[in-house]
């Protein structure tokens, strides 16, 4: 499988998932204020190959960015539809009260990463079978006062002996992945929010932004597990989409096959929303030797 390409295998463990999915070149602040957000200092303009700025750290030194929501109630407006509030629907978008998922949804967003380096919402004008629509969706990758709570949270892949580097939250412990599972802003651990758990025995909702950049060599493998939707972009294009609320799902990109050239330094735009219970899990394991971004304000 791993030979002489780069393959991004993407698999999400949250309950209820389709087994369909859109894959391109197939084979801070510990919560005490709301809003606000953090800016991750910046090198230059980013863009295409070879445009990017210096990035710094070792590699496997990575910021995520997760903005935590909270649950969905009608009543209140500083909530977002689209967190933990389950169409009433089968996958197929007919009336039902008794189907729990899963439901799959390529819809969402368009192939390429806006100018704003945030996905771009598809149906600007209506909703999808998961979301309630562009305002809603906006929200997710952007700090908002009062709906969401942004830290940007270190994170380090651990180089093995075989030359990889991984994280595997069933593994990692403290603080991301207390008890198994990836909850990095749980009740009590060090990034926790003012939100906090909400009555679940996890906090639950909440999305997650990785902004990297990578020199193409050819060969190289990049593996990830996680949940709910996912969406990856290289170089701008977006290469996984596994939009929808679902449980485990995989996809694999040949990066050999999207026209890269070899010693070109490229970005990789990774991003993540945990929408419904009960489940969250995070596995990376690559040869590729990602640093953080900097020419990428998250704010």
């Amino acid at each position: 499988m791993f030979i002489k390409y780069m393959t991004v295998v993407i698999a999400l463990a949250a309950i209820g998932c389709s087994k369909s999915s859109e894959v391109v070149g197939a084979g801070g602040d510990n919560g005490n204020s709301v809003g606000g957000g953090v800016i991750i200092p910046i090198g230059g303009s980013g863009g295409n190959a070879g445009t990017i700025g210096t990035s710094v750290g070792q590699s496997g030194e990575l910021t995520i960015v997760v903005r935590d929501f909270k649950l969905y109630k009608a009543s209140d407006s500083t909530t977002d539809p689209d967190f933990e509030n389950v169409p009433k629907t089968d996958q197929n978008g007919n009336a039902s009260t008794t189907y729990v998922g899963d439901w799959n949804d390529l819809n969402i967003v368009t192939d390429t990463l806006g100018e704003d380096h945030k996905p771009v919402y598809k149906n600007t004008s209506g909703t999808t079978l998961t979301t309630h629509g562009k305002a809603a969706f906006d929200k997710w990758y952007n700090t908002v006062d009062g709906t969401n709570i942004m830290q940007a949270i270190p994170m380090t892949l651990t180089a093995n002996a075989d030359g990889t580097y991984s994280y595997d939250s069933l593994s990692a412990g403290p603080p991301l992945s207390p008890g198994g599972g990836f909850f990095p802003i749980d009740e009590g651990t060090q990034y926790a929010t003012k939100f906090g758990n909400q009555g679940k025995n996890h906090n639950f909702s909440f999305t997650v932004e990785i902004h990297t950049v990578f020199t193409y060599n050819g060969g190289e493998t990049f593996h990830f597990s996680g949940d709910d939707d996912v969406f990856v972009y290289i170089n701008d294009k977006r290469v996984i989409n596994l939009g929808g609320i679902h449980s485990r799902e995989q996809a694999d990109v040949s990066i050999d096959s999207l026209g890269l050239t070899k010693g070109q330094t490229y970005p990789l735009d990774f991003f993540s929303a945990e929408r419904h219970v009960t489940q969250s899990n995070l596995l990376i394991t690559t040869t590729l030797g990602l640093t953080t971004n900097t020419d990428i304000p998250i704010q």
